[in-house]
């Protein structure tokens, strides 16, 4: 099922959705750094997933009207 989940432009704005969003693309990049080694399937499998998760996320935070997915 899918619910509309908007955020106002000043929440996008205050400092806890900054913060966020430095936190996600800081975990995004140290993951696809980690990605970049050697590694079997099935952990970069796994870490593709987190990564996909975590951009999904800021993806959020960055649209001024997005569909949550449940």
């Amino acid at each position: 099922m899918e619910t509309p989940l908007e955020f106002t432009q000043d929440e996008r704005r205050c400092t806890f959705a900054l913060k966020l969003e430095q936190y996600l693309i800081s975990r995004i990049d140290g993951l696809r750094k980690q990605n970049d080694g050697d590694r079997n399937w099935d952990e970069t499998a796994k870490l593709r997933g987190r990564i996909a998760e975590l951009k999904i996320l800021r993806e959020l935070m960055a649209k001024e009207s997005a569909v949550l997915r449940e």
